[in-house]
């Protein structure tokens, strides 16, 4: 299980579960367990029976105590009311403040959108907690292994958590793209008329044989209080306690595959255009014929490359077969097989990593001739190609000359 270089991290928000921590006329019961159940397969999709094969574990990071209200209809979170310099005391602080504005808002709605602007607070503690800064009084809790598509994990004390969904067996403080789960891109941050700065965006991610998931980590607060309108929406709403509180992720996921680059060599070349054409086949895990045709053109090159990009499922052999060279030249190398592999992640100097999956051809220039000579190249069958066919007589050559 590898995970690939990642151009762009695009991840669904995962549900936010915060609370701010209404007056309702009901006593809340601080010393009572709690139980959290996290669903991390999302509703209607086909990702439950891959996720199934994952090893899957939730961590939960307990960010402050629940402190009861004077009233004992509410409570509070454990914040030292000293200022000692910390990010996570000021984010903590921070996020105190914004639950008690919203609970000044007369207006439902206005809480609601309160709450929709949480999702950066889930961010600003995870880059202190996954970062791992050892003056950040946070307590982290390993929990049990998925078996099927759900985790519940049970005895919560009161209070604030962050939730981080992960694979079991990978590790927090290596970024090897093997063994490590955080995965950190940098995207813009500002709005129009404001400087462009970027920001550290943090995910984590589950990997199976054939697809890498990433989940956005989420705040969630217990005890709870659930809408009566959408069981799935944790907000001010009156009524009872809840002491169990079921979380819905939305992981998005990629397929595991990689890159595979395919290098030509032309020796003494001529100065008319020539293509070649080479095969690229491996099976799928249905033991299928998986075939893609590249073509490459030359007009004087000595050297050529052609990279497939996230194409073939990693730990896959690959063969790469030359099916026909240009007129006038001679292909000197045969069939290359290749086992795909993870691409690296880019060298500190920020250089971009060297694909690992590399082919490489050579042909003589052996007579004269141009090299187009290609007719009723493919048929294609699905995303396969059956009866590939060469035209390369002098005929063809001609007439594709006259064409062009």
């Amino acid at each position: 299980m590898r995970m690939k270089s990642r151009r762009t991290l695009a991840v669904l928000l995962s549900m936010i579960l915060l609370l701010a921590l209404a007056p309702s006329g009901f006593a809340v019961d601080l010393e009572a367990p709690n139980t959290l159940t996290v669903n991390f397969v999302p509703e209607n999709s086909d990702f439950g029976n891959d996720l199934k094969t994952a090893r899957i574990q939730v961590d939960l990071y307990k960010l402050a105590a629940a402190e009861l209200d004077v009233a004992g209809d509410s409570y509070h979170y454990a914040v030292s009311e000293t200022d000692n310099g910390d990010p996570f005391w000021a984010a903590l602080t921070q996020l105190q403040g914004d639950l008690a504005d919203a609970e000044k808002l007369e207006d439902q709605n206005n809480r609601d959108t309160v709450f929709e602007k949480f999702e950066p607070y889930a961010q600003t503690f995870a880059g202190i907690v996954l970062d791992s800064h050892p003056e950040i009084p946070v307590t982290r809790s390993e929990l049990a292994v998925a078996e099927n598509t759900t985790i519940t994990v049970e005895n919560l004390e009161a209070g604030l958590y962050l939730l981080i969904i992960r694979g079991a067996g990978l590790t927090t403080k290596n970024d090897d793209p093997e063994t490590g789960y955080v995965v950190r891109t940098e995207q813009a941050a500002g709005g129009e008329g404001t400087e462009t700065q970027t920001q550290t965006v943090y995910a984590t991610r589950v990997a199976t044989d054939d697809y890498e998931y990433l989940y956005r980590p989420q705040l969630l607060t217990v005890p709870t209080k659930v809408s009566e309108e959408n069981v799935q929406q944790y907000n001010t709403a009156y009524g009872s306690w809840v002491n169990s509180l079921t979380i819905y992720a939305k992981p998005t996921r990629e397929a595991n595959n990689g890159d595979l680059k395919i290098i030509k060599n032309l020796s003494n070349p001529g100065p008319d255009p020539v293509n070649f054409v080479f095969e690229v086949t491996w099976k799928d895990k249905s033991n299928n014929d998986v075939v893609k045709v590249v073509t490459m053109s030359f007009q004087g090159e000595t050297r050529k490359e052609y990279t497939l990009v996230n194409t073939v499922p990693i730990g896959t052999a690959v063969t790469v077969t030359e099916v026909h060279s240009g007129i006038g030249y001679t292909a000197v190398t045969g069939p290359q097989t290749v086992t795909i592999q993870a691409t690296p992640p880019a060298a500190e100097s920020g250089e971009p990593a060297a694909v690992p999956n590399v082919v490489e051809f050579s042909n003589d220039h052996s007579g004269p001739g141009g090299g187009h000579g290609i007719l009723n190249r493919f048929t294609p069958d699905g995303s396969n190609f059956t009866g590939v066919q060469y035209d390369d007589s002098d005929e063809a050559d001609q007439a594709l000359r006259t064409a062009s």
